[in-house]
């Protein structure tokens, strides 16, 4: 799985991994981070079933589908609980909902990934579920899925066909560097791609 990290999300999107489209890195020039998924479902009011993800997370992404109509109104991760993730070896965090304290996930250049940031945070409820299957801009994500994100944004690969994956992003990388080269003889990307 090391060799994820010769690709970029766009790579690996026109290599057939599944795009979270909406999901953003918090850091801007968020550099390729991928692992395991440790899913979580939990309501957008209730942080706490994240909080207690990052126990079984070492060395994976936890990744939350946020469900509830005000899902985008509160934060359900910040900057405590991603010194926490940091500390305890959690990869990166993937959150369908909001999170806060940019400032703060900037600063210790955590990984953290999220549809929309908000200012007010949930409570700790703990009333949500862990590593079951999730829905996220209409990607279903099993637990152990591939989590693939950089500053592009994010991507899912399922565990059973990576290998093929990684092949057809090798490919692709390749035709990139072909076209990139012939580019930079000046010839026109029209011509190379044979438009019309």
């Amino acid at each position: 799985m090391n060799i994820l990290k010769n690709f970029s999300v766009p790579n690996l999107c026109d290599a057939g991994a599944k795009p979270l489209n909406g999901i953003k890195p918090i850091l801007e020039t968020q550099k390729i981070v991928f692992g395991e998924a440790i899913t979580v479902k939990t309501n957008y009011n209730d942080w706490g079933t994240l909080i207690k993800a990052i126990s079984f997370a070492r060395g994976k992404i936890i990744i939350a589908e946020i469900v509830g109509d005000k899902k985008y109104e509160t934060a359900v991760w910040g900057g405590l609980a991603s010194l926490n993730a940091k500390i305890k070896g959690v990869k990166g965090v993937v959150i369908d909902g909001c999170v806060r304290d940019l400032e703060d996930i900037r600063y210790i250049k955590f990984p953290v990934f999220a549809k929309n940031f908000c200012p007010n945070a949930g409570k700790p409820l703990n009333l949500g579920e862990i590593n079951v299957p999730l829905i996220i801009s209409g990607v279903k994500i099993n637990p152990g899925d591939i989590v693939v994100g950089d500053c592009n944004g994010v991507a899912i690969i399922k565990k059973e066909i990576l290998g093929e994956i990684i092949e057809n992003a090798k490919q692709v990388k390749h035709k990139e560097q072909v076209i990139r080269e012939r580019l930079l003889k000046c010839y026109d990307l029209k011509d190379i791609l044979g438009l019309k």
